[in-house]
């Protein structure tokens, strides 16, 4: 979970997918990502070594250059994080992401319910029903 909590970070995601197209100089990743969340290198510095410690980047030095590159943990991390989510949730044998009405599909398959049968059982029905409402 604390990878989760890591990444919940807006800079510290937006750094993550500057360098999923990879390896990047400390700099880089400052110029990339300082005008668009108006933070300075020392912040980036921090969260860069944030996110080093934790593994989920890696670096190195290269003359007068700090280089980070994506750790393969991330996506192995996140994958894992996925199955879990996806095995809490198949149990409910129900999927109330419907990709017609919510834009591109995510990947996950679209399993038709009856709607009135679960609503006591499923929050997010309830919710956007009472959203719909409004």
């Amino acid at each position: 979970m604390e990878t989760l909590f890591l990444l919940a970070h807006p800079l510290r995601w937006r750094l993550i997918e500057v360098l999923a197209s990879g390896e990047h100089s400390a700099g880089q990743l400052a110029d990339a990502v300082q005008s668009e969340r108006r933070v300075g290198r020392e912040a980036v510095s921090k969260h860069l070594n944030r996110l080093a410690r934790a593994g989920l980047v890696t670096t190195r030095v290269d003359r007068n250059a700090r280089i980070y590159w994506l750790s393969p943990r991330v996506i192995g991390a996140l994958a894992l994080l996925i199955e879990h989510l996806v095995r809490l949730r198949e149990p409910a044998r129900y999927d109330d992401i419907d990709p017609d009405e919510n834009g591109p599909s995510i990947g996950l398959e679209h399993t038709p319910i009856d709607e009135d049968e679960h609503v006591e059982l499923c929050w997010c029905i309830r919710k956007s029903r009472q959203m719909q409402s409004i």
